[in-house]
């Protein structure tokens, strides 16, 4: 007997909800016709939909997992696995991940194979896990990062870039050549001391760098052209902001890009453009459960580059709130 028809014949899930976009990035029918013949192969019954990003959304999602699946299948990137994704969170439906978006930066964090039909081995085999989800504000859920500041401007222009109008480069080098630094306030849930990680300026030891909060109890005022808020190690084009960050720590990584030249920002973000960072001098990074950011003028925040606002903002994460599908006896890499 082959491996396929044992599969049906002892099936780990009995129903399947299957979504797939055909406009994400390195879907085309034939691999998209490939993945439904897999997981076809694995699950008995497979409810199957086609979605586009715009159209994902809460109530047609909703509809679609009224069939009570055991298993739902995204094939797609991440901004079809978010909508889809945040329907399942607190939930213990498992999601599997079909990376056949542009960065797959949710794929990447979970150590899943880069290819379709391999990817699709989690169905059969992979290890269920949970992993965390953060919020912004409560209502807004980011399974990558969120952003305040200049990187959050910048998120709309690259996603003009990834759609081909190639014009938006030039915006996007006027966004990081006017921009100045702010002064924000930070609010952690615990001693700015026992939340800080890592120092601006460098290669100073660790502790002799908290010295510098040794009067600070939860709130910390820094200049800075950005700060990140990761749950995962990677997001937009791969970037890797936070050093270091897990998603499955039920903690938030915070990284504050302090006193940047614009040169500078413009040359770093380029740097780690294709995820190969290095730790940059001029970083701050600290963890925390909850982050409140403070500034005298409104800064622009996104979760997973979506733009939800301006600050205030309350940043918190809900640890293990996503049961996924990952490779067997693979962990949850937060490094790559």
């Amino acid at each position: 007997m082959n491996d396929h028809s044992s599969a049906v014949s002892h099936p780990r899930y009995a129903r399947a909800v299957l979504f797939h976009n055909l406009l994400s990035g390195k879907a085309t029918q034939q691999v998209l016709a490939s993945v439904r013949e897999r997981i076809s192969s694995l699950v008995p019954a497979v409810e199957e939909y086609g979605i586009e990003t715009e159209d994902a959304t809460p109530s047609k999602i909703r509809q679609a997992l009224d069939t009570k699946p055991d298993l739902v299948v995204v094939a797609g990137g991440d901004g079809t696995i978010r909508p889809i994704a945040s329907e399942l969170v607190g939930t213990n439906i498992p999601l599997a991940i079909i990376p056949v978006g542009t960065f797959n930066n949710l794929a990447l964090s979970l150590g899943l194979a880069s290819d379709p039909l391999a990817a699709c081995a989690v169905v059969e085999n992979g290890a269920v896990t949970r992993i965390d989800v953060g919020t912004a504000d409560q209502n807004n859920l980011f399974f990558e990062a969120a952003g305040v500041g200049v990187d959050a401007e910048m998120f709309p222009i690259g996603e003009e870039i990834k759609r081909g109008r190639f014009l938006a480069i030039f915006q996007a080098l006027r966004t990081v050549l006017v921009h100045h630094q702010t002064p924000v306030e930070l609010k952690f849930d615990r001693p700015v001391n026992q939340a800080y990680q890592a120092s601006f300026r460098g290669y100073v030891p660790v502790q002799r760098r908290r010295l510098r909060f040794r009067k600070s109890k939860h709130r910390v005022r820094l200049r800075c052209s950005f700060l990140a808020v990761a749950n995962g190690p990677f997001y937009g084009t791969n970037l890797t902001v936070c050093p270091g960050a897990k998603i499955d720590d039920g903690l938030l990584s915070i990284a504050v890009y302090r006193d940047f030249s614009k040169r500078e920002l413009a040359l770093h973000l380029w740097s780690i453009s294709r995820g190969t960072y290095r730790l940059h001098p001029k970083v701050e990074t600290f963890e925390s459960r909850r982050l409140e950011v403070f500034c005298r003028s409104r800064l622009q925040v996104h979760v997973d580059g979506i733009l939800i606002g301006t600050t205030p903002v309350r940043f918190g994460v809900r640890p293990g709130a996503l049961a996924v599908l990952v490779p067997p006896r693979g962990n949850v890499k937060g490094e790559r």
